[in-house]
């Protein structure tokens, strides 16, 4: 179980700062559906991760961070029509 937890927690920092670097270098733009659902996995992750290490003001952020990427998804669904 360890090396699990650990393989979420880095595949959600990866994920998380894969998708910031994309953005910061005008590769995916934060209204494209790929950016936020990338954002969301990565920060749920992330909450699985820092809740196993009880490390709850990290894991207070990353709940943020994934119910602001859940907002934007579902408007940009919503917006395509999808």
């Amino acid at each position: 179980m360890p090396i699990l937890i650990e393989i979420i927690g880095w595949s959600g920092a990866a994920m998380i700062l894969a998708a910031y670097i994309a953005n910061s270098n005008g590769w995916l733009d934060r209204r494209h559906w790929v950016y936020q659902l990338v954002n969301l996995i990565g920060a749920c992750a992330f909450v699985v991760y820092t809740g196993v290490h009880h490390t709850w003001a990290t894991m207070t952020l990353n709940t943020i961070w994934a119910g602001v990427a859940s907002v934007a998804l579902i408007r940009i669904i919503r917006r395509e029509g999808g």
